[in-house]
Formats: C-alpha cells, structure tokens, sequence
C-alpha cells in the first residue's frame, strides 16, 4: 500500500509550511507561504533562506535548527517572545494598526530511512489574537468611559516614575486637574452631557501633551498627567496649554453647547518623594488654583 501525497494537504492548508535542509536551503514552499511573502517556489527553491529572509539570520534560529537538524528536537517560537519570524506584511482584512504580520511558529525534523533530513516550519497568522490580546490588555488599563487611564494603572506607573527619578536623577512633572464646578454643569445639562464633556476633555489633553505624557483619570472630574522628564518650566507650560485646550472652545453634546473649564495643580519631584507626597503637594497647589479664582494653573510650594 503506497503512501498519501501529503503535498495536496500542505498545498491548501492555511498556514505556511517551508522546509529546509542542513544548509538553510529551502526544499519545500507551500502556496501560503508563497501568498504571504509575494515569492514564488521557482524563487525560493534552493535559495538560502538567511539570504531571502535575514531577519532569520540570528543566533536563536541558527541554534533552534542545528538541534533540530541533529537530535530530531522540536523548537517554538512564540510571538509573546520572539516577535516576528518572518517579516511579513499582513494580508488584507487584518486589524486596523497592524501592518506586519504577527506569527506562532513551530519548527521540526523530517526523517527520511530513520534520519533526520530537514527541518520543516510552520507559520500561523496570529496578528486577530494578537490584536483582541492588546485590547483586553488595554480596556483592563484604561477608564472605560474617557478611554484615558485608570487609577490602578496610575499609581503603578507613578511608583515606577518617581523609582526612575530617584535612581537616574531625573525630572518628573505631576499635573493634577479638576473640571470646574462640574456638578453644575451636570444639573444643568445632564450627565450626558457632563460625559461628553470629560470625553472632550482627555481627547483634547491628549492632542496637546507629549508621547511620553500620560493622562489618568483620577477620579470623578479628577484627572491626572504624569511628565516624565519634564522639568519645574516645561511643566507648567504644559499644565497650561491643558488649561488652554479646555478653555478655547465650547464642548458640543447633540444640540447642547457649553463652555468649560479646569483647574490645575502642578508637583514636582522632590528627591525622597513618595507617590503620596508628590500626590498632596498637587492636590495642594489644585486647591489654591481653586480658591484663587478657577480656570487657573498653580504650582506647589
């Protein structure tokens, strides 16, 4: 009884088989493959797959397929720890933000009388795991109503901060803002009305702010914006232009429109500083912008 044509198989699977032998030379291309890299068998076969591919020119590979090659072992390369095997664009219809194709991959021995002969990979598109991964990683850290971060994500983030200061002698920035008489605005134009208003808040902070800002929603109409290397100067003059985004025009809610303003506290790293003491002192300097009027920025003492 002969054996099955397995190509027939590998030709229509929907995952990327290649295989290779002690040289790194390619002897088998399936169509996925071919599909996913835009190279045909008649350009791939033979070929080096270091030369066509460098990207897998690396220590890790090289190891992973002389132990397959030599004791018939398995290799994994996982996406959560290698990355990309293969730099691949990814195919039509991936999510929004991807343009490589994120990868799992596997990699094994072919015997041929008893001896391994080449090693095979196999290649699986995981960039829609990778995509749903990021986005439950990101809601457990962001506020779901302002997409800003929460509070739990903060204070980790502060502690690491203010430990990167401590240890490198850096500047850190601590911005503390208050919507202003927010309960107001809430009995007056209902709380749909006071959402969109913290919605329109974040997005325009975050239009305004540094790569390396990051806005958290503190609490209710509370927000904070860690500065990391911001200095006593750059700091205020970016917990003003805060101010001023806010200020300059009104928020829109169907065929409501007010306008809206914030209050603003700004700390500093002190060296010995704790995230509670960095905390009061721009809660302190909020409270002053406060009582010294409103829609004003403060900085602590």
């Amino acid at each position: 009884m002969s054996a099955p044509d397995l190509s027939q198989i590998l030709e229509t699977l929907n995952l990327g088989v290649f295989a290779l032998d002690a040289e790194g030379r390619i002897v088998y291309w399936n169509r996925w493959i071919e599909n996913a890299s835009g190279l045909p068998p008649a350009e791939t076969l033979g070929k080096s797959a270091f030369e066509l591919f460098p990207e897998l020119d690396t220590p890790v590979f090289r190891r992973d397929l002389k132990s397959v090659l030599s004791f018939g072992n398995f290799a994994y390369f996982s996406q959560k720890v290698h990355g990309r095997l293969l730099n691949l664009s990814a195919p039509a219809g991936s999510p929004a933000g991807f343009e490589r194709m994120e990868q799992s991959c596997v990699m094994g021995p072919i015997r041929e009388s008893g001896k391994v002969a080449y090693a095979y990979v196999v290649v699986e598109d995981v960039t829609e795991v990778v995509a749903r991964e990021r986005r439950l990683s990101e809601l457990a850290m962001k506020d779901v109503l302002t997409s800003a971060y929460n509070r739990r994500y903060f204070d980790r983030r502060l502690a690491e901060e203010l430990e990167r200061c401590r240890r490198y002698g850096r500047a850190l920035g601590l911005v503390m803002l208050d919507i202003d008489f927010f309960k107001n605005v809430n009995d007056r134009y209902g709380h749909q009305f006071g959402d969109a208003a913290l919605c329109a808040a974040v997005s325009r902070w975050t239009k305004s702010l540094r790569a390396s800002d990051l806005v958290a929603r503190y609490g209710g109409e509370e927000f904070c914006v860690l500065l990391p290397e911001a200095n006593r100067e750059e700091s205020l003059a970016l917990a003003e232009r805060l101010r001023a985004s806010i200020a300059c025009a009104d928020v829109s809610y169907r065929e409501l429109c007010a306008r809206i303003t914030v209050s603003a506290g700004v700390a500093f790293f002190r060296e010995g500083d704790s995230p509670d003491d960095i905390l009061r002192r721009s809660d302190e300097a909020l409270y002053r912008a406060k009582a010294a009027g409103r829609d004003r920025v403060e900085a602590s003492r």
